[in-house]
């Protein structure tokens, strides 16, 4: 079952699986990121820890959420553009979509592959 918290102290709550889903696809819509990083090692981990997924972590603090997203570039791009367009881009869609504050957004470069060219 997925982990749903309580926002503010309004009765608005947010389900964990939802922010992941919307930090997933708001990464993988940027230019030079080829997937987000799923090691066997994190899936091991979400077994038994519910705040990863999708190699993106997710934790509530007290300031607002704190994002760890875990992506494989291409090797073609410049890594500070497509990390500053990722963080901007997760940030739009989630303050857009959820009334919730972001603390925090870290980018973690954990491979760099050729894009295959259609």
């Amino acid at each position: 079952m997925a982990q749903i918290k309580k926002v503010n102290d309004a009765d608005t709550y947010i389900n964990k699986n939802m922010v992941v889903s919307i930090v997933s696809l708001a990464t993988k819509e940027i230019s030079g990121v080829i997937d987000v990083y799923q090691p066997t090692k994190l899936s091991i981990k979400r077994l038994f820890n519910r705040n990863i997924g999708k190699g993106v972590r997710i934790k509530y603090t007290k300031l607002g959420i704190l994002i760890d997203i875990y992506v494989v570039v291409d090797t073609e791009c410049e890594v500070n553009d497509v990390v500053y367009k990722i963080q901007q881009n997760v940030k739009n869609s989630i303050t857009s979509l959820l009334p919730i504050k972001i603390k925090a957004i870290n980018v973690h470069i954990m491979d760099a592959e050729k894009k295959d060219s259609l």
